[in-house]
């Protein structure tokens, strides 16, 4: 290979050095300039973009404390709203209480009369069933018979 020959790498570094030099003078040099202005207009972009973000996050903070403050004193004037509300519905609960327990009291004892009357009913007819069954069972059982009233007077005695 002809690039690796010792004899022809004087001549090689000699024409690397032409085309460098002619590269650099033709390419680089007109645009390197132009490369720095572009770089300075972005950076005072830049600048600029980040004193209007400074700005903007100092009037977004107070803002967000003007937010805070606001809905602290909603918070607080819906738990006073809160409050006067469970008085007065804890007031009106006591009421109809109240009402419901006199009535329910009232109830109850129409109910216990009821009851009572209910009772006495059932024991007289008890009584009347029982005795019918007993001189019902004596007769077939043992083939005796006994009148209900018998039984009746019977079951009065014990």
């Amino acid at each position: 290979m002809p690039q690796f020959d010792p004899a022809s790498f004087v001549s090689q570094l000699f024409w690397f050095g032409v085309v460098f030099t002619l590269l650099y003078f033709v390419v680089v040099r007109p645009t390197l300039p132009k490369v720095g202005k572009v770089i300075e207009a972005r950076e005072t972009q830049v600048a600029g973009d980040l004193d209007r973000a400074e700005a903007a996050k100092g009037a977004a903070d107070a803002l967000r404390e003007q937010h805070e403050a606001a809905m602290k004193a909603a918070r607080e004037a819906a738990q006073a709203a809160v409050a006067q509300a469970r008085e007065s519905a804890a007031k009106a609960s006591e009421a109809q209480l109240k009402a419901l327990n006199s009535r329910l009291e009232a109830d109850a004892d129409a109910a216990a009369t009821t009851l009572a009357a209910a009772r006495a009913a059932a024991r007289a007819s008890l009584e009347a069933t029982v005795a019918d069954l007993t001189s019902e069972a004596v007769a077939k059982l043992a083939g005796i018979a006994i009148t209900p009233a018998d039984v009746s007077a019977a079951l009065a005695q014990n």
